[in-house]
């Protein structure tokens, strides 16, 4: 692993998010921020990686978050986004990364404590370094 995708991956999921979703997203939640939105939380990098390839599986979890006090505002959105994040792949080539392979892999809802819920979609990747190895 001779370099980490997660700031390419992040900027890129948010942008795919940003642009088809109608809802806020995140990366630094506000004070102010208004429900719903979305925000992007743990990435999971696990090295790949062959003699000639610089290969990461990626597992970025996206949370959406609701004060519905349903399940029916948080699954529509998950339905969104999930199909968002299927519907083409996620493009890291102006941070010299490629895709191979991605997918959801979980969904989970839940209720919060207080008031709402809170949703947790799991987004698998498969990220090849494209930099040549004498650039890095």
């Amino acid at each position: 692993m001779r370099r980490l995708p997660n700031n390419a991956l992040s900027k890129a999921i948010i942008r795919r998010l940003k642009e088809n979703v109608d809802v806020t997203v995140y990366d630094f939640v506000p004070e102010e921020a208004v429900l719903p939105y979305i925000t992007l939380g743990a990435i999971n990098i696990q090295d790949k990686s062959t003699k000639i390839e610089d290969i990461t599986h990626a597992s970025v979890h996206i949370h959406i978050w609701s004060n519905y006090r349903g399940r029916y505002e948080i699954n529509n959105l998950a339905e969104r986004v999930i199909n968002i994040l299927s519907a083409e792949q996620i493009g890291l080539e102006e941070d010299d990364f490629f895709v191979d392979s991605q997918g959801v892999d979980f969904y989970e809802s839940y209720p919060e404590e207080d008031d709402g819920y809170n949703a947790v979609i799991t987004f698998e990747l498969l990220v090849q370094n494209m930099r040549e190895r004498e650039e890095q």
